[in-house]
């Protein structure tokens, strides 16, 4: 399902993964560093950035940003979200539903 939603939705071939094993969030800097890495016309337009406390506010306001202004999608998850995507897995759930309710989350709450 999540292949498809990628693929399809956001023509979107491969994923960029960033690993962050910081004591703080991250912040506007990795997520610019991030961005940098995708390219639509590559068919690179999603990155997960892994992060052990999530974000700061100025890294949440850069990945609207990114969105906004050139349809790059990152999508931060910290160790609870690893945790539910365990948990999922253990009790014979999807764990990819835990990025699209993120996703969905994220794109709803977009603002202009």
């Amino acid at each position: 399902m999540m292949a498809n939603t990628v693929e399809n939705r956001l023509s979107s071939r491969y994923v960029v993964f960033e690993f962050k094993n910081y004591t703080e969030e991250v912040g506007q800097g990795q997520v610019l560093t991030t961005e940098k890495y995708l390219l639509p016309l590559a068919f690179r337009s999603l990155a997960i950035i892994l992060s052990r406390k999530g974000a700061n506010n100025s890294a949440s306001k850069s990945t609207e940003g990114a969105m906004r202004e050139s349809g790059k999608l990152i999508l931060i998850l910290d160790d609870d979200h690893l945790h539910k995507m365990l948990e999922m897995k253990d009790v014979g759930g999807d764990p990819s539903d835990v990025l699209l309710d993120l996703a969905d989350e994220f794109l709803t709450g977009l603002g202009r």
